[in-house]
């Protein structure tokens, strides 16, 4: 159960790291094994991690391949030889003793945003592709691992703790009454 937080200018305007560690130190509870931060100009992702399995001992967030398409994200992945199967029958050879977080970015990059389709288990990430300028988000389809966001004026802040992103000072801690009124 690791700590995940991003934020995203759309305005391209620098992220404050001071403000991403801020958010990513307030995801200690969750991860009190470590916190990494890593920035690139208008997007920043965090990650606050707990060592929970063997892989997760290996397991260094935020994560790259390439150094282009960067992970954050809180995740088990099962079903771990089948997935693996299919990413080395789609070119990746590669793949000895892969974390969790590796195979989601790996599927990422095979099926791109269909990579959902193929992912078993319980997860919340998101993937920065800077190729494509793109952040993509997803949760595991039983919802059990939280992805919250706020899309305020020209960034978005998203975390899988509520109160790390009502920590952005962008963030309204108001309530909104309608929004309560169709949750219910």
């Amino acid at each position: 159960m690791s700590g995940i937080v991003g934020i995203l200018h759309l305005d391209r305007s620098p992220i404050d790291p001071l403000l991403l560690q801020r958010l990513t130190n307030c995801q200690a509870f969750r991860g009190p094994d470590a916190q990494q931060v890593w920035v690139e100009g208008h997007i920043g992702f965090g990650h606050a991690l707990l060592k929970t399995t063997d892989e997760s001992e290996h397991e260094h967030q935020p994560f790259t391949l390439d150094g282009k398409v960067w992970i954050v994200a809180d995740c088990r992945v099962d079903g771990r030889q089948d997935l693996i199967a299919r990413l080395r029958a789609h070119g990746n050879e590669d793949l000895a003793g892969p974390t969790d977080v590796e195979l989601i970015l790996r599927a990422y990059l095979s099926w791109g945003e269909d990579c959902v389709e193929s992912l078993l288990g319980d997860f919340a990430f998101a993937i920065w592709d800077a190729p494509r300028q793109r952040l993509f988000c997803a949760r595991d389809h039983m919802g059990v691992k939280p992805l919250y966001y706020a899309h305020v004026g020209r960034f978005v802040v998203f975390s899988n703790s509520i109160d790390c992103v009502r920590q952005h000072p962008a963030v309204s801690n108001r309530l909104n009454d309608l929004a309560i009124a169709d949750f219910l």
